[in-house]
């Protein structure tokens, strides 16, 4: 026989302890207390946010107690009640007749300094046509300093409305959207989950349940600040938190993960790929129907629409989908292919989609100067450092902000860095490596016997010099022509490169880049000529 059990299903008061923060969505862990009775227990979270995904429930915690089933619903509630919003209609009626009173204020104000302008004009102008104006000093200071006090009055008056309007008005959307979500005179829906238990005796339980919310994401940002004296890099590392998801984050345990739960677990599957004549029906394209995956940003499984934890003991907890955190700052480990940051301390992340600037990390390292210039376009030195990613997780791309000795500088790129490699930031112009670039000769001559050949010859000359008390690396760039006529030839003549070296070096495109070592205080001169050679009926364009 089959014996039925009335179970009492018992609402608990829940928080969100915990979230983690995927690029599209994220996983919230609510947590609730409660105490159960021996034997069959139904435990029912409310008011669960509308952008939950009912797929990615599950339930744990810790307690005496095995989890039976899990249960999520959509309850129609009935319609609001007139107290309910009835008293927010009545406060935007107050607020727009506030909203009303001001503007006519204004508006009064604003034709009394017009009245003002026109008495004016009645005392300094021609009455009427073709007589005197009326020279009365007195009455024409009396006017002016009517007009001055007058006139300061109504524009502190006009401005003072102005700032009560501005409140007014924000009072009064923060009123519209009340009613917007006290959905007055409509229908609204709740969500909720129950979860049945089974406890062998009375006793007290801890209960987490975990659940998706589509929307909510986060990207990389960076502070490099950069010591020159020290010739130090410290990257402080961010991230960008936004939620929408109808409920606050307030005081929970915060962890940010590089998984991209909404790609899938598996790569695409090709369809058959069918071609034949136009127009005949019935051979166009197929394609093959596949059901959406479900799927656990977790444990990287598929699914079925509302998880049943049956028979899960509470007090076993499931090993790496929760941990506690007790580090000072974000400490990272390694999910599969992911990396997941747990940021140290409580964060609070509220439901307003504004970027929430979460601290994650701060990486200090030794950095390399380099300078580097294009004298041929810009007579200025920049100056980069180089930094190494001496931690285990890497550094994704994104924005940062680039300090040098305590001063901005740039706002700059960072592209994805993986442990252990190294990256650039880029500090902007540093007047103390000094470059002169100078066209010292260009000139034409004919060659071979009969003249018929055309050289054209460019010298320059390239002077850099290092102010600096200690050695300093320059890169030099620039470039040599390309010719696209088989009669027209380009010719480096100085300096001699028979391979690329560390030194010197040119790409397939003919830009060519010097290294230098520049002693302290060190001054040196660099030539560089080429020539193009073209028979003499050939004009050349785009050499100048």
């Amino acid at each position: 026989m089959i014996t039925m059990f009335a179970i009492a299903a018992m609402a608990v008061s829940s928080h969100v302890s915990e979230v983690t923060v995927y690029n599209d969505r994220a996983q919230v862990v609510r947590t609730a207390e409660a105490e159960l009775s021996a034997g069959f227990n139904t435990i029912v979270f409310e008011n669960l946010p509308e952008a939950v995904d009912a797929r990615g429930i599950q339930v744990d915690g810790a307690g005496a107690a095995t989890v039976l089933d899990v249960r999520f619903k959509t309850e129609n509630l009935e319609q609001v009640d007139d107290a309910t919003w009835q008293v927010l209609f009545n406060r935007r009626d107050n607020l727009q007749a506030e909203q009303r009173r001001l503007n006519q204020k204004i508006e009064r104000l604003n034709a009394a300094k017009v009245f003002l302008g026109n008495i004016r004009s009645s005392v300094t102008h021609t009455p009427r046509e073709g007589a005197a104006p009326e020279l009365d000093p007195a009455r024409w200071e009396a006017m002016l300093e009517l007009q001055a006090d007058r006139g300061a009055e109504y524009d502190e008056g006009i401005r003072t409305a102005n700032r009560e309007l501005k409140s007014v008005k924000d009072s009064l959307r923060k009123v519209e959207a009340d009613i917007r979500d006290a959905g007055a005179g409509e229908r609204r829906q709740r969500r909720i989950v129950e979860v049945d238990l089974e406890a062998p005796a009375a006793g007290s339980a801890r209960i987490d349940l975990s659940y998706l919310v589509l929307g909510p994401g986060w990207q990389p940002v960076y502070d490099v600040r950069v010591d020159s004296g020290s010739r130090s890099m410290e990257v402080n590392y961010f991230a960008l938190v936004r939620q929408n998801s109808g409920e606050d984050w307030s005081g929970v345990d915060l962890r940010l993960s590089t998984a991209r739960p909404g790609l899938g677990g598996e790569h695409p599957e090709l369809a058959v790929w069918r071609i034949g004549v136009a127009n005949d029906a019935g051979l166009g394209g197929q394609s093959i129907n596949r059901f959406p995956n479900s799927f656990d940003v977790e444990t990287g499984q598929r699914t079925a629409p509302v998880v049943r934890s049956a028979g899960l003991v509470l007090d076993s907890v499931v090993a790496g989908v929760r941990r506690d955190m007790t580090v000072r700052q974000a400490e990272n480990s390694t999910q599969g292919t992911a990396v997941l940051f747990a940021v140290s301390g409580k964060s609070d992340v509220v439901s307003d989609n504004v970027e929430h600037r979460v601290a994650v990390s701060s990486l200090s390292m030794p950095a390399h100067f380099r300078y580097s210039c294009v004298p041929k376009l810009d007579r200025y030195v920049y100056l980069k450092a180089m930094g190494k990613n001496q931690t285990d997780y890497p550094l994704l791309q994104g924005n940062a902000n680039i300090y040098l000795d305590g001063s901005y500088v740039a706002t700059s790129g960072l592209d994805f860095v993986a442990p252990g490699e190294t990256f650039w930031a880029f500090l902007g112009v540093d007047e103390s490596i000094q470059v002169d670039y100078k066209l010292i000769n260009k000139h034409e001559s004919r060659e071979g016997l009969t003249g018929r050949t055309v050289r054209h010859t460019h010298e320059y000359l390239f002077t850099v010099k290092n102010t600096h008390d200690e050695a300093e690396e320059l890169i030099i760039f620039d470039q040599l022509p390309i010719s696209d006529n088989e009669n027209v030839e380009v010719e480096l003549l100085t300096p001699k490169v028979a391979k690329n070296s560390d030194a010197l070096e040119i790409n397939d495109e003919k830009r060519i880049k010097w290294f230098l070592v520049l002693k302290p205080g060190e001054e040196r001169e660099i030539p560089f000529v080429f020539q193009v050679e073209a028979p003499h009926d050939v004009e050349i364009d785009g050499l100048e």
